[in-house]
């Protein structure tokens, strides 16, 4: 009989999910254009990011993340979709998001880096 591993999606992911994932609205531009926005959840998450320049100074920037569990999807997710983030973890309205990347874990998560809409 072949091992099948474990399926982190259902074991690991979702468990996380249902404690730290908050609800948002994706506007499918690019990945199901003339589809209405429709409603999911992620885990919302802002990091430091440090780059070491060659004349040894630091460039401080972050880097704005959204966690999705594929298996919520029918089509994931693409760059160039937006999503809005009505209320963080904390209650704070963090508004409109594009996704300027996507890559997936290979487990069932995807993690979209998002940039600020200014549009």
């Amino acid at each position: 009989m072949a091992n099948q591993g474990i399926n982190f999606s259902a074991l690991i992911y979702s468990p996380n999910f249902d404690t730290f994932a908050v609800d948002v609205m994706f506007n499918p531009i690019v990945s199901s254009p003339g589809s209405p926005a429709y409603a999911g959840r992620g885990i919302f998450d802002t990091r430091l990011l440090a780059v070491l320049a060659e004349n040894n100074t630091v460039y401080s920037d972050q880097r704005t993340e959204l966690d999705i569990l594929e298996v919520e999807f029918g089509v994931l997710p693409k760059q160039g979709d937006h999503v809005t983030i009505a209320q963080d973890c904390n209650g704070v309205n963090q508004g409109e998001w594009v996704i300027v990347d996507t890559s997936t874990n290979g487990g069932g998560e995807t993690t979209c880096t998002l940039r600020k809409w200014e549009g």
